[in-house]
């Protein structure tokens, strides 16, 4: 089991950014959302698309690690151009139960350039982004990568 955990924890590369990173994407709706707003909680952010066949095998998980780990915020950024109410019928049958952004004409420093689809970043609550990983990650994977950072740093668990 412990060489198990080991694997889990270096799946994601760490990239720390000493300071707080932020970016602002529009929803489906069109309102505005800025990572910011999610300071104070362990923000998941997670570029994907519809077409992309790892990221319909991950949105499970994250649907699974949001639902229950609601202190904590997946964000979801739909890195394609399709028509918004093709990615609405795409997230109310995935079953999407966090923000869907869409992507931006200007890339997001330090979230991209990514790598491929799926990419995860994982932000912690000072803003500060933390790992990121290219490929598909799981709810225990980003549970276990929270706890070990959170155990050096009780104030942010």
């Amino acid at each position: 089991m412990r060489h198990w955990l080991t694997a889990v924890l270096l799946c994601f590369s760490i990239q720390a950014i000493a300071e707080p990173v932020d970016f602002e994407l529009p929803d489906l709706d069109g309102h505005k959302h800025k990572l910011s707003d999610y300071r104070g909680k362990w923000a998941v952010v997670n570029f994907w698309a519809a077409w992309c066949e790892p990221c319909q095998i991950e949105i499970p998980e994250l649907v699974a690690f949001q639902k229950a780990n609601p202190q904590h915020q997946v964000i979801a950024i739909n890195f394609e151009d399709t028509p918004v109410a093709d990615t609405k019928a795409f997230v109310r049958e995935s079953g999407m139960n966090f923000p869907v952004l869409r992507i931006g004409t200007v890339p997001i420093y330090p979230f991209e350039p990514i790598r491929g689809l799926p990419t995860t970043a994982i932000v912690n609550p000072d803003g500060e982004m933390v790992a990121n990983q290219a490929g598909q990650v799981t709810r225990a994977m980003i549970e276990e990568f929270i706890k070990r950072e959170s155990a050096g740093h009780p104030e942010k668990h």
